[in-house]
């Protein structure tokens, strides 16, 4: 019998590759997403390890008050605030507070949004309601809603969790409960597909109960479209945070986050125009980067553009 291994033209069967590295590699090859994931890597690095290497002491306030506003020195890379606070420091803090901002906010928006999207396209009877309810929230201005209740529950949540988590709460379910709209209509619109495929008649047809259905069946296949929906939640949350702090109505001025330091640094802008571009530069860059991230994700799971 002769060995097929030692054959020259015997054909060498190839281990089946997996879907997750298809992805990847569609995604790497999109220029402006591996660009936007290096930036995106190296802001979360800045920010997460940057305190832990970079805390200069601030408890001297003499020490302090000699020390407003000063330049760029060895000392005070980015200079000095009106106060003598380290701008460097207040930077890498604002960002954690405005990344996890952003990422809180997503996920609450994304489970609401998917909770809807899949309960309107799976069930026709809650279809109209779920949808008007939908149509309901797109008619409702977000920035003056969420001022509103800033005004209504702020001081009531900050004496209930305290000034800082009762902000972030607030600013954070405010966000969430009114950006869900969007990725609602994305994921209804998946399942109205999905729904008449053969797998899930054929799930059906054995008494495959709906619960089950739309766990195994429904979600696995609407998660591309929740992925790309959630990175570019993650963006319109930095900067709708930024825009209520840059308004003096997010966090305390103590909490520092990109878009308080905005605020802080605008009164001073012809004269010290430096505490503006910082953090203008770093919320520019996140976002950037946050969606060109979202192209090439759009694009890497999308089964009909993958492998050109």
């Amino acid at each position: 019998m002769t060995d097929t291994a030692s054959t020259p033209n015997a054909a060498v069967i190839e281990a089946p590759r997996s879907e997750w590295r298809d992805v990847w590699d569609q995604f790497r090859h999109h220029k402006g997403a591996m660009v936007g994931l290096v930036v995106l890597t190296i802001l979360v690095l800045l920010v997460v390890i940057g305190p832990l290497l970079w805390h200069p002491v601030e408890t001297d306030t003499a020490k302090m008050i000699l020390n407003r506003n000063k330049p760029p020195t060895w000392s005070h890379p980015l200079g000095t605030d009106q106060v003598g606070r380290d701008v460097l420091s207040r930077m890498m803090r604002g960002g954690q507070v405005s990344l996890a901002v952003g990422l809180v906010a997503m996920l609450v928006s994304i489970f609401i949004g998917t909770l809807v999207g899949v309960l309107a396209g799976y069930f026709r009877r809650l279809d109209g309601v779920l949808m008007r309810l939908t149509d309901l929230f797109l008619s409702l201005p977000l920035l003056p809603l969420l001022l509103v209740l800033m005004f209504l529950y702020g001081q009531r949540v900050k004496s209930l969790f305290g000034p800082e988590l009762g902000i972030f709460l607030l600013v954070v379910m405010g966000i969430g409960v009114t950006s869900w709209m969007h990725s609602a209509r994305i994921v209804r619109g998946q399942v109205l597909a999905l729904k008449e495929r053969e797998f899930v008649l054929a799930a059906r047809s054995i008494g495959t109960p709906s619960r089950r259905i739309i766990t195994r069946h429904i979600l696995p296949n609407v998660i591309s479209a929740v992925m790309v929906a959630a990175t570019l939640g993650i963006a319109g949350a930095i900067i709708t945070e930024s825009v209520l702090s840059f308004l003096g109505l997010g966090f305390p001025p103590d909490f520092p986050t990109w878009g308080g330091l905005l605020f802080e640094g605008y009164g001073n802008l012809t004269v010290y125009p430096s505490r503006v571009i910082y953090p203008g530069v770093a919320i520019s860059l996140t976002v950037l980067s946050v969606n060109y991230i979202g192209d090439g994700l759009r694009d890497a799971l999308d089964p009909r553009i993958r492998g050109r």
